[in-house]
């Protein structure tokens, strides 16, 4: 696997589950501006606010094969190894999938990230250790303090000037 920062504006994005897990994904996407789809039978609180404030749509189902068809990312993350493994069979060649109970079932993986500003900051330990991935993400950011982040906008700045001159 390789590391990639992915553009998902305007996205659909699919979270099949609505635990904690599923509502720990929903939030990274939904802060990057992805239009955020939960479907399943069942959902904490926090989802459920999420869809009464009408930031997600919650389809209160199991997940059928027609769910799958928009997608551009699914996550999968049910309570069930079935359904986890039946979603992450069924997507097309050109879905990006993670499954929250088994990353080989999937395509990709979720890193622990952190963003400060402009600065991203990702963390993998592919698979063996989330929590040691958060742990290391927080280490590392107490690195870059306001000021590193003020400088940072600036040559952001004189970046996006020097590409106007060109």
């Amino acid at each position: 696997m390789i590391p990639l920062h992915i553009d998902v504006e305007n996205r659909h994005v699919l979270i099949v589950g609505g635990g904690k897990i599923a509502y720990r994904r929903l939030q990274l996407f939904l802060k990057e501006g992805a239009i955020v789809t939960v479907i399943s039978p069942e959902i904490i609180k926090e989802i459920k606010v999420l869809s009464d404030e009408k930031q997600i749509s919650w389809r209160k189902k199991k997940v059928e094969l027609s769910d799958l068809q928009h997608a551009f990312i699914i996550i999968t993350a049910t309570n069930d190894p079935n359904v986890n493994e039946w979603v992450s069979a069924n997507v097309n060649e050109f879905q990006l999938v993670n499954v929250a109970s088994d990353m080989n079932k999937g395509n990709f993986i979720v890193p622990k990230s952190v963003k400060k500003g402009r600065l991203s900051i990702s963390v993998s330990t592919n698979g063996a250790s989330p929590k040691l991935a958060k742990e290391i993400s927080e280490q590392l950011t107490k690195q870059f303090d306001d000021d590193f982040i003020e400088k940072l906008d600036q040559l952001f700045e004189e970046r996006q000037k020097k590409k106007q001159q060109k």
